[in-house]
């Protein structure tokens, strides 16, 4: 990932780290401007006090562009890394497919293996590092938050944290079983592409034809098709 998107991962980075403290220097900036408008309230509206408080909402307002800003630069970012590792990683993968002995493509295993490799190419890796960024970015804003509400007492970060692990477990829990399941049913999604081939292809137009086998090899691809999906759901 490092070689094929370096630029890309280095702005992603800082764009990670912005995005991370933005959330907290909003959070930050709420306190001061309710203790700047209490202050002017306070002070029966005092000039320095006014301006405090606008330089307060003038504050609040750079942030909130900042985080949109952040947010959009770094979808871009992320689409631009994620074509960078895709065809980065499907090259390593012609690199081993075309230097692997005949004996390999002997084996129905060894094609579900390549299928896998070949899908997760496009999906993994992207997924991978957003799911590495999103972790880093809310480390970042947890940790920053968690030092804004230690005044307020340190079972307060705790808390915080503690709230978060049923859905750390329940995440954890489906990656399991979704990735069992793509395991177990490599095959299926393999005839379904298949069927969906000899379909579409101009190579077996001809025979299908010739031997009325489109509808059988439709009601195949449906039956392989409504299985996976209800499996999935």
């Amino acid at each position: 990932v490092w070689e094929s998107s370096r630029g890309w991962t280095i702005g992603s980075l800082v764009l990670l780290i912005a995005g991370g403290l933005l959330p907290v220097a909003s959070v930050f900036l709420v306190r001061e401007l309710v203790d700047a408008m209490v202050v002017a309230i306070d002070t029966a509206g005092d000039s320095a006090a006014v301006r405090r408080v606008v330089v307060m909402v003038l504050a609040m307002a750079g942030v909130m562009v900042g985080t949109e800003a952040a947010r959009a630069l770094g979808a871009w970012m992320r689409i631009a890394q994620a074509e960078a590792v895709e065809d980065h990683v499907s090259g390593r993968i012609h690199e081993r497919a075309l230097a692997l002995d005949l004996a390999f493509y002997e084996s129905p295993s060894n094609y579900d293996r390549l299928h896998r490799a070949r899908i997760d190419a496009v999906h993994q890796p992207v997924s991978l590092l957003e799911n590495l960024g999103a972790l880093l970015q809310n480390g970042i804003t947890f940790v920053a938050m968690a030092l804004i509400l230690v005044p307020f007492g340190v079972a307060m970060p705790l808390v915080l944290l503690l709230s978060t692990l049923p859905a750390l477990f329940v995440a954890f829990r489906h990656t399991l079983v979704e990735h069992q399941w793509w395991m177990q049913n490599t095959a299926a999604m393999r005839r379904s592409q298949y069927y969906d081939w000899m379909i579409t292809l101009r190579d077996a137009a001809a025979e299908l034809r010739v031997f009325a086998l489109g509808d059988m090899l439709r009601e195949r691809f449906q039956a392989v098709r409504a299985r996976l999906r209800s499996e999935r759901v």
